[in-house]
C-alpha cells in the first residue's frame, strides 16, 4: 500500500508539472500570436494607406507607407512562425517518463489488489457453500499429528537403566 501511495504522489507531481509546462507554452504561443495579429493588422492598415497614396500622386509618400506595411507583415509572419515552432523543453520528457512509470506501478498495484480480492472472494464463496470441506484440510493435519504423538509408546527409564514400556490410555 505504501508503494501505491508513493506511485500516486509521483504521478500527481509529474502530471502537475506537465500541465503547468503545457499552460506556460500555450500562454507564450497566444502572446506571440496576439502580437503577430496586431502587427498584421497594422500592416494591413499601412498597405491600405499605401495603396491609397500610391493612387494619388503615383509615388512619394505611398512608397514609404507600402514599405512600412510590408515590413509589418513580415514581422507578423516571423512571429507566427516562431510561435508555431515552440516546442516543450527537454526536461518534460523525463517528467513524462516518471509519470508513465508511476502510472504503471499504480496499475500493477491495482491488479495485485484485484487478484487478492478475487482470491478472497473465491475462498469466502467456498467457505459458505461447503464449510466442512473448506476447514477440514486445515484441521486434519494438526489432529493427525496430535493423534500420532498420543499413540506413540512412551519410554521411561527405571532406576536400574532398563527401559519399561507403558501403555498410554
Amino acid at each position: 500500500m505504501e508503494q501505491f501511495v508513493h506511485s500516486l504522489k509521483v504521478f500527481w507531481r509529474a502530471e502537475r508539472l506537465l500541465r503547468s509546462s503545457e499552460l506556460r507554452l500555450t500562454i507564450q504561443k497566444i502572446q506571440l500570436s496576439a502580437i503577430a495579429g496586431l502587427a498584421a493588422l497594422f500592416g494591413l492598415v499601412m498597405v491600405g494607406i499605401a495603396a491609397f497614396f500610391a493612387l494619388v500622386p503615383y509615388m512619394g509618400q505611398a512608397l514609404a507607407a507600402l514599405t512600412i506595411g510590408g515590413l509589418d507583415l513580415a514581422v507578423a509572419l516571423l512571429l507566427i512562425v516562431i510561435a508555431r515552432s515552440l516546442k516543450p523543453p527537454a526536461e518534460l520528457a523525463i517528467v513524462q517518463e516518471f509519470r508513465d512509470l508511476a502510472l504503471g506501478e499504480i496499475e500493477h498495484e491495482i491488479a495485485v489488489a484485484d487478484a487478492e480480492l478475487g482470491s478472497l472472494k473465491e475462498d469466502v464463496r467456498r467457505l459458505i457453500r461447503n464449510p466442512v470441506d473448506t476447514l477440514l484440510p486445515e484441521i486434519i493435519a494438526p489432529l493427525v499429528s496430535a493423534a500420532a504423538k498420543g499413540l506413540k509408546p512412551k519410554n521411561t527409564k527405571k532406576s536400574d537403566g532398563s527401559k519399561e514400556r507403558s501403555d498410554a490410555k
